[in-house]
């Protein structure tokens, strides 16, 4: 038996092909402001944020904020720049000797340090130094302020022929070491040339 094909009706069709129509798109409407006490999404768009307190505390370690008063240092604390109660009388002093076959010029440095191993606690600069030279140093005198001047340390005495603070070849030398702090009557000779 043969079967014959017949077209289908052209109802079917024009669905098939989508002709019928589709519905329309939604349209925007506004969305309404939101209430005082809503929340609102976090976003640029929003505007600008609020001004900050600026009587609200800083978080601890926070510099202060420039044209607001810093805020008051806890009792007892000393001035901001000034050496910690106490750093000044742990101190060092005592005599510094040229050696007889070493001499110094008239635009010659004197830098005396306290070094801990390769660290610089303090340092104390002398123009146109005379020996012997009677010397002090202390936590004033500290690399950086509220630093521990402790001992014990290597008081060095350079004099350097450039003025720089940095070693350089021919400048003299001299080191006490294994200073206790504080300690008086210290005893140094300068009898050494850097190379």
């Amino acid at each position: 038996m043969r079967t014959t094909l017949r077209p289908l009706p052209l109802v079917f069709a024009l669905a098939a092909c989508g002709g019928a129509s589709s519905p329309p798109p939604p349209v925007a409407t506004p969305t309404p402001a939101p209430a005082a006490g809503d929340l609102l999404p976090m976003s640029s768009r929003e505007g600008p944020p609020a001004p900050a307190d600026a009587s609200a505390p800083l978080p601890p370690g926070h510099p202060p904020i420039e044209g607001t008063p810093a805020p008051p240092l806890p009792a007892g604390h000393p001035p901001l720049g000034e050496p910690a109660p106490g750093a000044t009388s742990l101190r060092i002093a005592g005599t510094i000797a040229l050696s007889p076959r070493l001499t110094v010029g008239p635009s010659d440095i004197l830098y005396v340090m306290a070094k801990k191993g390769p660290a610089t606690l303090a340092v104390r600069r002398v123009e146109k130094p005379s020996f012997p030279f009677a010397f002090e140093i202390s936590g004033s005198d500290a690399m950086m302020s509220g630093g521990a001047f402790e001992g014990p340390v290597d008081i060095v005495a350079r004099v350097s022929r450039t003025g720089d603070a940095i070693p350089a070849k021919g400048d003299l030398e001299g080191t006490a070491r294994e200073v206790k702090v504080p300690a008086k009557d210290v005893k140094l000779v300068i009898d050494s040339v850097r190379q």
